[in-house]
């Protein structure tokens, strides 16, 4: 039996929705910067790390969106004040490991978002 994509997008959407904390609540999450479409298209092995940060941040300074891949959680769309100005404050963080913290929130398209006030490079 095929699932039409409306209706497994809305499943992933309620299991992961499911999955995290209210929105505003604070969060702290570790992850990869990445550009979303990229990773979307490519997967891991081509979307993210280091082969691919030039690429993403050429997309970046188009305004393309940011997100933080996260082991286990999946990907959380960055929004707010980080990514204003086509994301001036995020390109710095582009293919690094990264800790977060934030709240939730949503993106435009109902996905799940992160709005960061922090975010430092991972040791």
């Amino acid at each position: 039996m095929r699932m039409n994509r409306g209706l497994w997008s809305a499943v992933v959407f309620v299991l992961v929705a499911g999955h995290v904390q209210a929105a505003d609540e604070e969060v702290t999450m570790k992850g990869e910067v990445v550009e979303v479409s990229c990773y979307s298209k490519r997967g891991v092995e081509k979307g993210t790390g280091p082969a691919h940060v030039a690429c993403a941040i050429e997309c970046a300074k188009q305004g393309k969106v940011l997100g933080l891949l996260t082991d286990g959680d999946g990907l959380f769309k960055l929004i707010g004040e980080f990514a204003e100005n086509n994301n001036a404050k995020l390109i710095p963080f582009i293919g690094k490991q990264v800790v977060v913290t934030g709240t939730l929130d949503r993106y435009t398209d109902y996905t799940v978002a992160v709005k960061p006030v922090k975010i430092t490079v991972s040791k």
